[in-house]
């Protein structure tokens, strides 16, 4: 007998553990009306970049890197063997740039951890469904199912196993397995325990038979939770949900692997009393266990290559960039600055950069700021008179406080969301039956959406006035020294203390779609995959308060002149059009904001083919895109994005970063304990991390980390995800729409890279300081560069400062 059907047999205890830590490697999820980027290998973090490229390989037969044969493409015009000789140095591969070339043109294959699905392929006749394929079939439809109509599964309701016990419920009485499979299942699946750990009991002594050691079986775990990721990952955005409450379980991921080890058992049992060849199947699974760890170095060994490729890329993106931020640095000077005439703060979103270059060309008096879009307010938007409530801040994060819009008591007697009926007709699951069950009325609509294009209303946003805010904490209202508390963070943070110009335009963003289930996605990351209308409507409200600022001067040594009034606006991404509230009529300083509008369409015009076109034809352009819904490009969104920028303005007013940089004003100057940096490097820099990788996955594994085709996407459950036609696994990620033009990709699939402007020292201190930072710079799922007041540049490598030559 093998080492390891002689290994000491697994405890409750530890299988328990083993399945709250496959549990725990996978990835949240958002909503679609919540949509945020999510990095798809955040939990995995602590791993290195390359090991976990290995890893997805194997397990999920997914691949983390583009093909041989793009990289090759790339050279040497992208990448010149001058990026591919330093990565191969980085790498410590010993070996030279022609042998680099030339190893892109031998095959190789890739081995993967085969499921027990894999190991009865040939046991399915073929004119029947694929094992595998039949339980993400059937899975899924009842997890759409489950999480649709809830109060259809009245089984154990108060069960933390509620989810495990309705999939029985139903499986049990699933007849159209035995259609589908041409086997009858059901008396294997009534005899499944009814309790989880009654089914870990039952299968230990099998899994002990053949991976018994940890690494294997958390293996085990992690591929079936692999097969089916997209639900994987919205079980985990529940989790997520309780973890920011407070509680650490990952008690729903835990449920659909138990309803995943209920298939396995199932087929095992049968294959035990149907398949001739079952005495096969235990030396199989034996061998795989056993060379597990092997196979995983192995596979690390064979992407070195073009892990080193990869890395020449990066290089080729972030060379001109630091050429660029060197120049500049040795050019500035000590200024003292003057007091300006409109100050406008955007959001670090990549889209803000070239409105921000094209704001402070109208007048050499406008200083703009870069600041997470969500402004530091932790808050929780809540409709008036409604039961409705969503968050308004980075997903990382959990409202602190609730905002609502203090209504007359005129207002009517409803102001429930459109939720039901209507929107039902704007989401692309509405689908034919909708249609046919309104008739002639739906008619009209569509006539007038065909003809007019009017915009989508926003179920939530289209209830925003301009009535005043109330800031609450349980259920109480902020006093003005609270507010001011809040305010005097925001302000110190954004470096607005001092030097207030009479004009401070606070601009959230949004974008502008029609029939696009991935909408939120356009929308502000920071602000939970919403606009950031609120964000700024109610810090606007709280530093124009008169209580406030009195507050602010007496407690915070913060003074606001009487002259200085604060103004709430969005950015629309799609049409690049600056919208101010409640503006001043005639003001003169509106017309620069409309000149910055017409200037940042002429530049984003290329991105279409829309050169030489008069600006009041882009403006059409642009606006039809927003109301189009046949569009399937409305606008690219934080399409290209490669690098985070944590310095003053000044170092990049000059610079024309193609939309490709996140800009986050910092003076190292002001921020005398660091404190500033530490909250930049653990929240802005994480969030653009996530983004960053969302849109290098969507574009490396598109079939796993994509929402696919566009055209084929259905709702599920309302609001949950998309399916990619009627079935399948939830598609999570961007459609490949979003990062293809039809001809090429518009996304560059390189990793981040994040310049910071401040002493080495103070960095190190923050990557020290946080294990999350750490993991990040550590295991290469970023890189970082210090840029120093003379100019030079160091890299963060082998947790060490390296001088970087340019």
């Amino acid at each position: 007998m093998s080492a390891v059907t002689s290994s000491i047999p697994m405890s409750d205890d530890n299988m328990m553990a083993l399945i709250n830590r496959a549990a725990s490697q996978i990835a949240p999820q958002w909503p679609l009306d919540q949509l945020i980027a999510v990095n798809p290998w955040w939990p995995k973090r602590r791993l290195s970049f390359a090991a976990v490229c290995a890893e997805q390989q194997l397990l999920a037969g997914t691949d983390c890197l583009m093909s041989a044969q793009w990289y090759q493409a790339q050279y040497p015009h992208q990448i010149t063997p001058l990026h591919l000789r330093q990565a191969l140095d980085e790498a410590q591969l010993a070996i030279s740039v022609d042998e680099a070339v030339a190893a892109l043109s031998k095959p190789v294959t890739a081995g993967h951890w085969q499921r027990l699905t894999g190991h009865l392929s040939g046991e399915t006749q073929s004119h029947k469904l694929p094992w595998q394929q039949l339980i993400v079939q059937q899975l899924s439809q009842f997890l759409a199912l489950y999480h649709q109509y809830p109060e259809r599964f009245s089984v154990d309701a108060d069960s933390k196993d509620h989810a495990y016990h309705s999939w029985l419920s139903v499986v049990r009485q699933d007849k159209g397995l035995q259609v589908l499979t041409g086997t009858k299942l059901t008396p294997l699946f009534v005899a499944l325990p009814d309790e989880p750990g009654q089914l870990l009991a039952q299968m230990q002594p099998w899994l002990d038979s053949w991976c018994a050691d940890e690494q294997s079986r958390l293996a085990y775990f992690e591929a079936l939770l692999q097969s089916l990721s997209g639900w994987a990952g919205w079980q985990a955005w529940l989790d997520w949900q309780q973890q920011l409450q407070g509680n650490s379980a990952n008690d729903a991921v835990c449920q659909l692997l138990y309803m995943l080890l209920g298939w396995d058992w199932v087929l095992w049992q049968h294959s035990q009393q149907q398949n001739a060849k079952h005495s096969a199947l235990l030396p199989a699974l034996q061998l795989q266990a056993r060379q597990y760890k092997a196979m995983l170095l192995h596979t690390q060994a064979l992407q070195s290559v073009r892990q080193a490729w990869q890395r020449a890329l990066e290089l080729s993106v972030r060379q001109p960039l630091l050429n660029q931020l060197q120049q500049q640095q040795r050019k500035l000077s000590a200024t003292s600055p003057a007091r300006p005439l409109l100050q406008a703060a955007f959001c670090i979103d990549v889209r803000s950069e070239p409105m921000r270059r094209a704001l402070e060309q109208q007048h050499s008096n406008i200083q703009t700021l870069g600041f997470a879009g969500f402004f530091g307010l932790p808050i929780a938007y809540k409709a008036a008179d409604s039961a409705v409530q969503r968050p308004q801040l980075p997903g990382l994060l959990a409202p602190a406080l609730t905002v609502t819009q203090i209504k007359p008591d005129s207002a009517p007697l409803s102001r429930q969301p459109d939720l039901g009926w209507k929107q039902s007709f704007d989401l692309a699951s509405s689908g034919l039956g909708m249609v046919e069950a309104a008739g002639p009325t739906k008619l009209l609509s569509l006539l007038k959406r065909a003809f007019f294009r009017p915009a989508a209303p926003h179920a939530l946003n289209k209830l925003l006035d301009d009535s005043r805010w109330q800031l609450l904490h349980d259920k109480q209202a902020l006093t003005d020294a609270e507010q001011a508390a809040l305010a005097s963070a925001i302000l110190t943070a954004m470096g607005l203390t001092t030097h207030l110009a009479p004009v401070v335009l606070l601009f959230g963003h949004g974008s502008n779609s029609c029939n696009n289930p991935h909408a939120a996605a356009l929308d502000c990351g920071a602000c939970g995959g919403q606009t950031g209308e609120v964000n700024v409507k109610v810090l606007a409200q709280m530093l124009n308060d008169d209580a406030v600022r009195q507050q602010l001067s007496a407690n915070h040594g913060i003074t606001i002149t009487p002259d200085t009034r604060f103004y709430a606006g969005m950015h629309h991404t799609t049409t690049d059009e600056l919208q101010v509230y409640q503006a001043p009529e005639q003001a003169g300083w509106l017309s620069w904001l409309t000149a910055a509008g017409t200037q940042a369409r002429q530049q984003r015009a290329v991105q279409f083919g829309q050169t030489a076109q008069t600006d009041s034809a882009l403006a059409r352009f642009f606006k039809l895109r927003s109301t189009d819904w046949a569009q399937l490009r409305p606008e690219w969104g934080l399409a290209n994005n490669a690098a985070f920028i944590v310095a003053p303005r000044q170092l990049t007013k000059a610079l024309d970063l193609n939309g490709r940089a996140f800009l986050h004003d910092y003076d190292a100057a002001k921020d005398t304990d660091f404190s500033l940096l530490h909250t930049i490097m653990t929240a802005p820099m994480v969030v653009t991390n996530w983004i960053n990788l969302q849109y290098y996955a969507s574009v490396v594994a598109p079939d796993k980390y994509g929402s696919g085709n566009k055209l084929l996407h259905n709702v599920v459950a309302g609001h949950i995800g998309v399916f990619e036609g009627n079935g399948g696994d939830l598609r999570t990620g961007l459609a490949w729409q979003s990062v293809h033009d039809g001809k090429k990709l518009v996304h560059q699939p390189v990793r981040l890279s994040v310049v910071i402007a401040a002493p080495r020292e103070a960095i190190t201190g923050v990557i020290n300081r946080s294990a999350d930072v750490a993991a990040l710079v550590n295991n290469h799922w970023l890189y970082l560069y210090q840029l120093a007041d003379d100019g030079s540049v160091h890299q963060w490598q082998q947790q060490s400062w390296q001088p970087v030559t340019l």
